[in-house]
């Protein structure tokens, strides 16, 4: 499957699920927003809540590609493993950071080795952090460059966007890159 395949299935798979999607998509997006508030609590709500939030939205993700029912109700399915959850945030952005302080490309590929993390917690909720990187790890290996292709696209058209001002739009491709990082998924699953 390439890109435009990926992109063009994410597009259609999301066909009744566009209004939860959008809602769970905005519901993270606008977490970092605590931060104009108040700095230390922002940061707080976004360290603590990130992972559970992150891991509902890859669950309705998956639902979509499946075509199974999903609910607003899944954005919060997180906090069900609420600790591994929040693990898998928190060692990401800690291994990530690392890996760029090592000259960037170090904290690329690491991203990119845990990008499927998410995924697999939400199907395997009991996993240790440290197992899902390593499964992610796994499950990645030789479709590295592939899913970062996918990546860069949609940062460029998020950055296409804000820089036209058209960054109410960016909401609508929240949910496109969600289900089509679904899709690659479980194109990977399925190799």
């Amino acid at each position: 499957m390439n890109l435009i395949e990926i992109i063009k299935k994410s597009v259609l798979d999301l066909k009744g699920y566009w209004n939860i999607a959008i809602l769970s998509s905005l519901l993270l997006g606008l977490l970092p927003t605590t931060i104009q508030y108040h700095k230390i609590i922002g940061l707080l709500f976004i360290l603590v809540f990130s992972g559970a939030l992150r891991a509902g939205i890859c669950k309705i993700a998956l639902l979509a590609t499946q075509k199974q029912q999903a609910t607003l109700g899944h954005i919060f399915e997180g906090f069900k493993f609420f600790k591994n959850a929040m693990g898998v945030f928190l060692l990401s952005l800690v291994f990530i950071a690392l890996g760029i302080l090592l000259f960037i490309i170090p904290g690329i590929i690491i991203m990119v080795w845990l990008s499927q993390s998410f995924f697999i917690l939400v199907e395997n909720p009991e996993l240790e952090p440290m197992d899902v990187f390593k499964k992610s790890k796994e499950l990645i290996k030789g479709y590295e460059l592939k899913f970062f292709t996918l990546l860069i696209t949609f940062t460029l058209i998020t950055l296409v966007l804000a820089f036209s001002k058209l960054i109410i739009l960016s909401f609508l491709i929240a949910p496109i890159q969600y289900v089509a990082f679904a899709n690659f998924y479980q194109y990977l699953k399925e190799k």
